[in-house]
């Protein structure tokens, strides 16, 4: 199923490419499909961003940058397409002053293929050293309760100079029984390039993740639950391969119309060639939204036992998420997020690590098109053998937005 171990370095970055050249090739065949019968739009974003940073000393420099994105969007009968592209550079000017570059492209694609059976396709690619800075500062920030739970995230993003490349491909077919049961098949397919550096030798490793999910879902007038089988598939570049199987069983309830729980639980089995404290954990995720006047929020907690973190081999990762977004008038909003993590490494001579992020951006729109931003960030990461790593950032964008830029 997996090259070798001792390949995954000389095969990664030229598959990267070739996933940014999927990624295109799909964006342009799916809107050739639904261009004659769909509604196209293409929306574009533009900053200039200037602030200050401690990234690499205890004391603040500053930094003038950019995030310009482009997003692309079509809508047909029977199918529909978005993807975008953005991108992020830095200029940091402490002593020597330095340079970074960040990239960002993602795609879902959706079709029914008859009345009862749909087809979906996504892909989400990072190449960045920072990706929640990215997010923050390209206004790419998280819509509470919407994070898509199936789709895999490594929980482990260091704070380093050296970019990382991430890439999470996943492919799903749904077949509808009835107004009220379905079932679900999917695969995905993750990879995680770090640069060589001496700092990562023996803790961060190229690696590869490969899952399958099969979900049985039934829902009634204010509730649904669901069952089903997952399994995975991991192989590292410096660590053993593993294998995972997982079981599955949801319940979400919908308390009014702006108070909602979602909760997956399912134990799970780890066959490894490490030597590991224990093959059995549990999975559990939680996830409470509310929407309040001119706002939401939502909170979400997780734990993935036999899992990969993007941190040394198989670990149990635990994190912790709050979203939150509030419009205080027609011109003023505010969104903020505080998230953290802790991994703790299942072998016996293990690599655990946790860390804490908190952001929050404040726009004032004085145009339709035009808003000033001003925002900050706190991040925190210790383990691994070393002190910790802390960084802050404060940072004010003047912000370009027009999402239906042209429509046709």
């Amino acid at each position: 199923m997996f090259p070798k171990s001792q390949r995954i370095r000389h095969i990664l970055k030229p598959r990267f490419a070739f996933q940014m050249i999927a990624i295109a090739f799909m964006t342009a065949y799916s809107s050739t499909l639904l261009g004659a019968q769909g509604k196209n739009t293409v929306g574009v974003t533009a900053d200039i961003t200037g602030g200050g940073a401690n990234i690499t000393s205890n004391s603040f420099a500053p930094f003038l940058g950019t995030y310009p994105s482009i997003a692309y969007k079509t809508h047909g009968e029977h199918s529909t397409l978005d993807s975008t592209y953005g991108f992020g550079f830095d200029q940091n000017y402490t002593n020597p002053k330095y340079e970074t570059k960040s990239h960002n492209a993602t795609l879902a694609f959706s079709t029914r293929l008859g009345p009862k059976w749909s087809f979906n396709v996504a892909d989400t690619f990072y190449k960045t050293s920072n990706i929640s800075s990215f997010r923050l500062l390209s206004g790419a920030a998280a819509v509470p309760g919407e994070a898509v739970v199936d789709e895999f995230q490594f929980a482990f993003t260091p704070v380093f100079l050296q970019s990382n490349t991430s890439n999470t491909a996943t492919v799903g077919l749904d077949h509808i029984f009835n107004k009220k049961s379905s079932f679900t098949i999917s695969g995905s397919y993750s990879t995680l390039d770090y640069p060589d550096a001496p700092q990562t030798t023996g803790v961060l490793s190229d690696q590869q993740r490969i899952s399958a999910v099969a979900t049985y879902k039934h829902s009634g007038e204010h509730y649904s639950w669901s069952i089903g089988y997952s399994g995975a598939r991991f192989n590292f570049a410096a660590f053993q391969d593993s294998t995972s199987h997982s079981g599955l069983f949801g319940y979400t309830y919908q308390f009014s119309p702006v108070l909602s729980l979602q909760l997956n639980v399912g134990p799970s089995y780890l066959e490894s060639l490490e030597n590991t404290k224990s093959p059995l954990g549990t999975n559990v995720t939680v996830t409470l939204k509310r929407v309040i006047p001119k706002g939401s929020f939502a909170v979400t907690v997780s734990q993935a036992s036999g899992d990969t973190s993007g941190l040394g081999s198989i670990s149990r990762n635990r994190d912790a998420r709050f979203d939150m977004t509030h419009t205080f008038s027609r011109t003023t909003s505010l969104s903020a997020n505080v998230s953290g993590f802790d991994i703790e490494g299942l072998q016996v001579i293990a690599l655990s690590s946790r860390g804490i992020a908190v952001g929050g951006n404040l726009a004032f729109a004085f145009s339709r098109d035009w808003s000033l931003n001003w925002g900050g960030q706190y991040q925190h990461y210790e383990g691994y053998n070393t002190p910790g790593h802390s960084q802050k950032r404060v940072f004010m964008s003047l912000r370009y937005s027009k999402p239906q830029l042209w429509r046709f």
